[in-house]
């Protein structure tokens, strides 16, 4: 199966505008209410209008060129749009990162690590092209094809001609979320890698620099450590197959649903057994890294997501999607 998008640059700016400015606000309210159960002491209620307009703004300046990359990913995953959209993420990310170090008035001068602040982002994207290449662009049937039959083994046969969803069948949704998986987590540890060359260089060529780190939904301090990369892929598979579930020919409200709950049944679960084997674990249901919390980032990505594709991809004549179906499927 592969879908063929028609995409229209003012609808695909407009989508991913109105999406990431959604997901923006939905993150920053969520973080305020959180803090506000914290029993914290707050700011009246004109300071915490403005704190979340300004939180808001800062953050839809990220989130919204990222699902501009990831619409036009969506529509077409050719190499050149790939990799156009994953400059378009890493510069945007850069400047806000330093636009951010500026503004918070940091004293001195901004280490080389901040080089690598974007590139959790720019894996993320990574890893959503090669799912969406997989699951909806011909991908799994070169795969297939260059495996010679793999996918009809006999371990297989239990699943062959069940379907996730519109046009996405089970072993196209798992090759497709466990590939782009591998790239995701890969990027991460990457990523802090690449941080950790940078730190070291810093610290022997200028001693006087300071190196920024971002602590976001989707960026933790530069990456991860190699350690946590089968966790860690195990969340990105969740959340790219739920995004498989919302990037076919239709977004419909069932396959949302359905994405949700694949992403919070994995993170909650992976999050919450480590705890419950372990008794003399301290168990807290609203800890930002718990069961409860941890799966709430990638939700609301994956709403932004779904929005951005239905509003750029699928709406009144901005666009026209033509599915094709191989004859052996």
């Amino acid at each position: 199966m592969a879908l063929h998008h028609e995409l229209n640059g003012r609808r695909a700016l407009g989508a991913a505008l109105g999406s990431g400015s959604l997901v923006a606000l939905a993150l920053v309210a969520f973080g305020w209410l959180r803090l506000s159960l914290t029993g914290r002491a707050l700011p009246g209620p004109v300071g915490i209008v403005a704190a979340v307009a300004i939180e808001t703004v800062v953050a839809a300046a990220t989130f919204a060129p990222f699902l501009l990359a990831v619409v036009c990913v969506v529509a077409r995953p050719s190499p050149r749009v790939v990799a156009g959209g994953a400059a378009l993420v890493y510069g945007v990310g850069l400047v806000t990162t330093l636009g951010g170090a500026l503004v918070s008035g940091f004293p001195g001068s901004i280490g080389p690590v901040v080089l690598a602040v974007p590139l959790p982002t720019v894996a993320s994207l990574l890893a959503i092209a090669v799912a969406v290449w997989i699951a909806r662009h011909g991908g799994y049937d070169r795969l297939a094809a260059a495996a010679e039959g793999a996918d009809q083994h006999p371990l297989f046969a239990n699943v062959t001609g069940h379907s996730l969803g519109p046009g996405l069948s089970v072993q196209r949704g798992l090759v497709a979320a466990g590939a782009g998986a591998i790239v995701g987590a890969g990027g991460l540890v990457a990523a802090s890698g690449i941080g950790d060359l940078l730190r070291a260089a810093a610290r022997s060529g200028a001693g006087g620099s300071i190196s920024v780190t971002v602590s976001g939904v989707w960026v933790r301090n530069v990456g991860i450590p190699a350690s946590q990369f089968p966790v860690e892929w195990l969340f990105e598979a969740s959340f790219l197959l739920a995004v498989a579930f919302v990037t076919g020919s239709r977004v419909r409200p069932r396959d949302l649903a359905k994405g949700i709950a694949v992403i919070v049944g994995v993170q909650s679960t992976t999050e919450a057994l480590p705890a419950l084997l372990r008794s003399a674990r301290p168990f807290d249901l609203w800890d930002p890294t718990g069961p409860l919390l941890t799966p709430v980032g990638d939700v609301f990505l994956v709403v932004g997501v779904a929005a951005a594709v239905r509003l750029a991809l699928h709406r009144g004549g901005g666009a026209r999607t033509r599915v094709e179906e191989p004859a052996g499927e």
